[in-house]
């Protein structure tokens, strides 16, 4: 249904202007909403436009038999009311269909972690090898461990984001959203080294605004790739055994300053969450740490005082 494509259309450009949601994310609303009309397409025979709420929950039903994740199901139920919200807002219908349903509670997964020693043996196993290649990749990695910038925040880091005085980076964020967050001390001295090199990652002298420039068509080094890389220097660091990827050093960062002390609001705006909640999943992680620590007080192992 040739329509039903072109509703789609509008859909995409209100969450691009009025939302200003990111391209992954409105690549995974899109995803939902194609699935969703494909379905509805082929065993009722009907336009988005004149579906009832039944319908609707048909199709959650079959995402249910499927026996898909949680968290996917749950991201698409938002998709499906965000969608139906913007028919009725844009009055393509007289009624939303979505309103009234719900989704269950999201379950936050606790994220795995590295621990400081196992970053530190990434890093020392990158750091002899001392040839561009290297050089670039602990940068990314001190970047992002010093800041717990999102991966694709870092890898399209515009050149003239980095505030070298006050060791500072301006990131513009999911949704559009503007943050300064600080770095450290290793990440500026990996910065400034891989300066030294930058010139060797641009071909044919042509210039770039991206700090981490790439002959590829987005015009900086792609997320995929830093991941790559990243789990080949783990690899090489005797971590095999565990899946080790950019998300995961983002997740190190939070629990790691967590650990130290950190706000837990600080955090939040330096992480770049709009919702207090999500920062708190690392919470978990630190509570189980501590109440391993309780193990050593001495009423809890039977000492005489």
């Amino acid at each position: 249904m040739r329509a039903d494509d072109n509703i789609l259309l509008l859909f995409d450009e209100m969450l691009l202007s009025e939302k200003q949601l990111s391209h992954n994310t409105r690549r995974a609303y899109k995803t939902d909403i194609n699935a969703y009309m494909n379905f509805i397409h082929v065993k009722y025979n009907l336009s988005v436009l004149n579906v009832d709420s039944t319908i609707i929950s048909s199709w959650f039903r079959s995402l249910s038999n499927n026996a898909i994740a949680r968290n996917s199901y749950l991201r698409k139920v938002s998709s499906i009311k965000e969608f139906y919200s913007f028919l009725y807002s844009d009055g393509l219908i007289t009624s939303n269909p979505a309103k009234e349903i719900e989704a269950p509670k999201k379950i936050h997964n606790i994220p795995k972690v590295l621990t400081i020693r196992q970053i530190q043996k990434i890093i020392e196993t990158i750091q002899p090898e001392n040839n561009p290649n290297s050089i670039r990749l602990l940068a990314l990695i001190e970047i992002m461990y010093s800041t717990g910038m999102r991966v694709e925040e870092l890898v399209s880091l515009s050149l003239n984001s980095i505030n070298y005085e006050n060791q500072s980076i301006f990131v513009k964020g999911k949704g559009g959203r503007e943050r300064i967050v600080p770095f450290g001390k290793h990440a500026l001295k990996a910065i400034i080294n891989y300066m030294n090199v930058r010139e060797y990652f641009i071909k044919n002298k042509n210039n770039s605004s991206f700090m981490f420039p790439s002959v590829g068509k987005k015009g900086y080094l792609t997320a995929r790739r830093f991941s790559q890389l990243l789990k080949e220097s783990s690899i090489k660091a005797g971590l095999s055994y565990f899946s080790i990827s950019p998300h995961i050093l983002r997740h190190s960062f939070a629990t790691h300053m967590l650990s130290g002390g950190a706000d837990l609001r600080v955090l939040q705006e330096i992480l770049g969450h709009a919702d207090i909640s999500t920062v708190q999943i690392y919470t978990h992680i630190v509570e189980d740490r501590k109440k391993i620590a309780l193990a050593f007080h001495p009423l809890e192992n039977n000492i005489n005082l």
